[in-house]
């Protein structure tokens, strides 16, 4: 594959970058954007465009959070050809401009774009109202994809064979691999099919055409691809983040609840007193004693009194 243009002057690039940088994109999409620019042929298909097939795997190699940010990030930098697509990205493919000359039917990379709608998506034990979506009575195709993969997902759910036939299994895996309770496990898959399948699925113009039946055999096999093994992982990893983050939040919380003394803490949800020993770690405190004194006290059990440490 041969790039359209194989120089770019130093001045041009920093006007480049100068320019993102007064539109308030962070370093670290600045960086991303770069490469995107000079080009990851891995990525690019024969005609040296960025298909939407790809935008995932992009959107991963980057670090992007999902295929939407880096959707967002490629216009709001207005470097880059944009074909139109009717799916939820609003755009079939881009490319830039260093390895295509840009097409005049593209959209516009001289204005900056409105930032991709960021609203409640799809919970799979409920429906969206579609009032919700509607603009001027009317809904636009990309609500429309979202739509028409979100009914997807509620359909499954609210069949039980279909349900045990591919819900379950993915619960049930997420609980076996990850050592979860029942809850999060679920709470994991409420992701993948949130922020992974549905837009994924929103965004194949084919997916519309589909009958429920292609739709589910197509949903077979892309859990048993190698871009589907991804989506699991990546499903299993925000998991994991965000239950160490609860947890830290309520350490957090905990350790600024000390309604009886400065140096003890009340657990807002159970109730229980404590302290930190050096030796024991943390020491529960009966109901019914006093106050802790000092940073040196210690409870006795046997005298049910303070003492020092």
């Amino acid at each position: 594959m041969k790039a359209h243009k194989t120089t770019l002057s130093v001045r041009e690039l920093q006007k480049t970058i100068g320019q993102w940088k007064s539109w308030k994109i962070t370093d670290s999409t600045v960086s991303k954007l770069l490469d995107l620019m000079l080009g990851m042929t891995a990525y690019m298909n024969e005609d040296a465009v960025y298909p939407v097939e790809n935008f995932y795997d992009i959107s991963k190699s980057l670090k992007f959070k999902n295929a939407r940010f880096l959707v967002e990030a490629v216009r709001q930098s207005g470097a880059f050809g944009i074909v139109p697509g009717d799916n939820v990205y609003g755009m079939s493919s881009f490319y830039s401009c260093l390895w295509k000359e840009k097409e005049k039917t593209d959209d516009s990379a001289e204005t900056l774009p409105v930032k991709l709608p960021q609203g409640d998506i799809y919970n799979i034990y409920t429906i969206q109202d579609n009032k919700n979506n509607t603009s001027s009575g009317r809904i636009s195709s990309a609500e429309k994809s979202l739509e028409t993969a979100r009914n997807f997902f509620h359909l499954i759910n609210k069949n039980r064979v279909d349900k045990m036939r591919i819900l379950t299994p993915l619960i049930d895996s997420f609980q076996q691999k990850e050592g979860l309770a029942r809850e999060d496990a679920c709470a994991n898959v409420v992701y993948l099919v949130n922020e992974l399948l549905v837009p994924y699925f929103a965004s194949q113009e084919r997916f519309m055409k589909s009958t429920h039946v292609g739709r589910l055999c197509w949903l077979n096999n892309l859990l048993k691809s190698a871009g589907g093994l991804r989506m699991l992982k990546d499903a299993a990893d925000a998991g994991r983040r965000k239950r160490l983050q609860y947890i830290a939040d309520m350490r957090g919380e905990q350790r600024n609840n000390h309604p009886l003394s400065e140096f003890e803490w009340t657990d807002k949800e159970s109730g229980l007193r404590f302290y930190d020993d050096p030796l024991e770690g943390m020491v529960n405190i009966p109901d019914d004693a006093p106050p802790r004194p000092g940073a040196k006290a210690e409870w006795n059990v046997l005298s049910g009194e303070w003492g020092e440490l």
